[in-house]
């Protein structure tokens, strides 16, 4: 559904997201979200830049529950996560400066 982004499960949320050996950002989402086609053209563009340093994943909160684990009911939301710390929260739809500046900050730019 999100080329270049990995689906995850609650099964490897964790692992992956926020505990992977690379920073990571994650859309939460549902597959029929409105939202869901202009949000992924502001993030994949990151994730063309900085794929080789950061991980992007989504999870389909429609199937998993993992969203309401960390406290997130409105969709779709973003979530950044370093050393298995959420740094930044978009429960919006971001801007590009404030995506670019979330990705910065987990890479210490």
């Amino acid at each position: 559904m999100f080329e270049g982004f990995e689906e995850l499960t609650d099964k490897d949320f964790y692992q992956k997201a926020m505990a992977g050996e690379k920073p990571a950002v994650v859309l939460l989402t549902t597959p029929e979200n409105s939202y869901n086609h202009s949000l992924y053209h502001l993030l994949v563009k990151y994730q063309k830049i900085y794929g080789d340093k950061v991980n992007f994943y989504w999870l389909d909160v429609s199937k998993n529950t993992s969203a309401e684990d960390l406290g997130v009911f409105s969709f779709p939301t973003v979530l950044y996560f370093r050393d298995t710390m959420e740094l930044e929260r978009h429960d919006y739809i971001p801007s590009e400066e404030d995506v670019h500046k979330a990705i910065r900050r987990l890479l210490r730019l």
